[in-house]
């Protein structure tokens, strides 16, 4: 009986390890793909310069400046906006700096009312 009883306890230990394995084998490709991702966008800083806005948006340095004359120009003749209609930035001694967090809220207010 205690034999039995030893042999029970070995085969669900060893099944339990085989699903165990099975289980990791199935979520490890997913998690590393996921490490990528977030390697990828925990290389940009929270704090952008235009540079690195540029590559961030990958588009030109000029293409950023060219959109926020106009979006300066365009605030100007307005008496109320709505906070991202134009592109979000700060001038910290004389030099332009951009938000992550708010050129992404700015990119999703851009794609919801289609502006170009």
């Amino acid at each position: 009986m205690k034999q039995l009883t030893y042999i029970i306890g070995i085969l669900i230990l060893g099944l339990s390890i085989v699903i165990s394995a099975f289980i990791l084998s199935k979520t490890s490709p997913n998690s590393a793909s996921k490490d990528k991702n977030s390697q990828i966008t925990n290389s940009t800083p929270d704090l952008m310069k235009i540079t690195q806005l540029a590559e961030y948006l990958q588009i030109s340095e000029q293409a950023i400046e060219n959109i926020i004359l106009k979006d300066d120009s365009e605030r100007v003749e307005l008496g109320g906006y709505d906070t991202y209609q134009f592109i979000p930035y700060l001038k910290i001694d004389n030099q332009k700096r951009f938000i992550k967090a708010e050129i992404d809220e700015w990119l999703k207010y851009k794609n919801d009312h289609n502006y170009n």
